[in-house]
């Protein structure tokens, strides 16, 4: 886990050396979702463990809401590896892509990978079941959106004319039928 938030550490100095002062937050939400999504996990669970050891507030149905985080933690991870196996170049930062992946659920959303890590993060929250790592959690679906958005702008830049029949195609970024 050290290894971990060194490697992120190095990744983001890096880039902060590279970048100019006003391209912080492209290179923030640029950078490998990876190390991203896993910062936010050990965010996310070392919260949830000092919201039990402290006691902090919980939700009202406490002990089902461990069961069905949990479940939907595993449920979203196994989705987060099926979309995988269609998109090999998910780990990738989104500039050094090399071609749109439009097979598999990907015919479908065109981001369903952010949505299972969105979707990892509320099951981390109701897993653990503390009210502050569910707020944790909802911002983390501002920054993944973000992310989207931002991503989506690059892919446009690097692939406008395949990029654009593809949004036309595929019109939902995360949610059918809402986002």
């Amino acid at each position: 886990m050290l290894a971990l938030l060194i490697g992120i550490n190095i990744e983001l100095q890096e880039k902060v050396n590279e970048m100019k002062i006003g391209n912080f937050f492209n290179v923030f939400f640029l950078s490998t979702p990876f190390y991203r999504g896993m910062a936010e996990k050990i965010i996310l669970i070392g919260t949830g463990i000092c919201g039990l050891v402290f006691s902090w507030k919980t939700f009202s149905i406490f002990p089902l809401s461990n069961i069905l985080g949990g479940i939907l933690v595993l449920l979203a991870y196994a989705f987060h590896r099926w979309t995988e196996k269609d998109h090999k170049q998910a780990h990738k930062e989104s500039q050094d892509v090399e071609t749109i992946v439009i097979t598999g659920v990907y015919s479908k959303i065109r981001h369903p990978l952010y949505l299972s890590l969105i979707l990892q993060n509320i099951g981390i929250a109701l897993a653990f079941g503390v009210m502050i790592i569910f707020v944790m959690a909802l911002l983390t679906i501002i920054h993944w959106i973000v992310t989207v958005l931002k991503e989506e702008a690059v892919l446009l830049q690097t692939f406008p004319h395949e990029y654009m029949r593809y949004k036309q195609e595929v019109r939902w970024r995360m949610i059918p039928g809402v986002f």
